[in-house]
């Protein structure tokens, strides 16, 4: 069915007359005429009884119904885009490390939500690498990652910038040697994410072999199993600030670039978001007072 078509539909139901709903929708009553006849030989009904004043069947009454409700989602759809209102019925899919999870996010959605409180985002958390993938694939509409250069391929707005620091159990008094760091194991969340690869970088700018990872799933775990002296970690020092009077960890600051991270909100290219997925973006530019990297 053409919405043209429902149009003129109604147009004749509301005036009672073919030649008035004509002249209401500025056409000539042969193109009512048609559209009406190819409605009713599409769903296999009469519409209207052909009398003065033109009346609606019992079918026609049915049609009704669904076609100002169609009419109706038509107008709603095209205000929507054309003015960029929020749709709360479409939630934003919004992906990010955990790290940033915990450290970044709360606040920030928090004066989003107080900007934009009928705006639905939905959280999920992942390593960088699973995250980059499903924005390409759509299974995301967004997601903050950390990376040490930009991603061509994608839209990056650069947020934040994140500096690692070698977190050892409380009784490492001072910056582990070689010897220490060959012997044990680093935590760190499962393959992908940017600060598991940092180990290897951070072990290599010391010129040592690749250690034992021990993966865990969360900041907590990770966290606890280096106060009990399982290994060592290397986590954001914005995390640590956070959490220094918590826990009992040593805290080492690293001079290398391999400790120095971007974390970006990357998505697919503009013309592809709702409107949505546009103000969030415009609110996280806002922000920061951000451009497109």
């Amino acid at each position: 069915m053409l919405l043209k078509s429902l149009e003129f539909f109604l147009a004749v139901a509301e005036s009672g007359s073919f030649s008035l709903a004509a002249q209401k929708m500025y056409t000539v009553q042969s193109n009512i005429t048609s559209h009406v006849k190819k409605l009713e030989e599409e769903l296999g009904v009469i519409l209207f009884n052909r009398n003065n004043p033109v009346t609606l069947t019992n079918a026609g009454q049915q049609l009704h119904s669904y076609a100002v409700q169609m009419i109706a989602l038509h107008n709603k759809a095209k205000k929507i885009f054309q003015e960029g209102d929020i749709d709360p019925n479409e939630t934003i899919r919004l992906g990010s490390m955990e790290t940033t999870a915990a450290i970044r996010l709360p606040q920030l959605l928090n004066q989003c939500m107080q900007q934009y409180p009928n705006l639905p985002i939905e959280l999920q958390t992942h390593p960088t690498r699973y995250l980059l993938s499903a924005v390409q694939q759509g299974e995301v509409d967004c997601a903050f990652v950390a990376s040490k250069y930009l991603i061509p391929e994608l839209y990056s707005l650069p947020v934040w910038k994140e500096q690692l620091v070698l977190v050892c159990p409380k009784q490492q008094t001072h910056f582990p040697d070689v010897a220490k760091l060959a012997k044990t194991r680093f935590i760190a969340f499962r393959q992908g994410c940017s600060y598991r690869h940092a180990i290897e970088l951070f072990l290599n700018d010391h010129s040592v072999p690749p250690s034992q990872i021990m993966e865990m799933g969360s900041l907590d775990g990770i966290v606890s199993c280096v106060e009990l002296g399982v290994g060592f970690a290397l986590l954001p020092k914005s995390y640590l600030n956070k959490v220094v009077e918590k826990v009992s960890l040593s805290c080492f600051e690293l001079n290398t670039e391999s400790a120095h991270f971007t974390t970006y909100l990357v998505a697919q290219s503009p013309e592809t978001w709702g409107t949505n997925l546009k103000q969030f973006i415009h609110f996280i530019e806002q922000q920061f007072e951000l451009k497109v990297a």
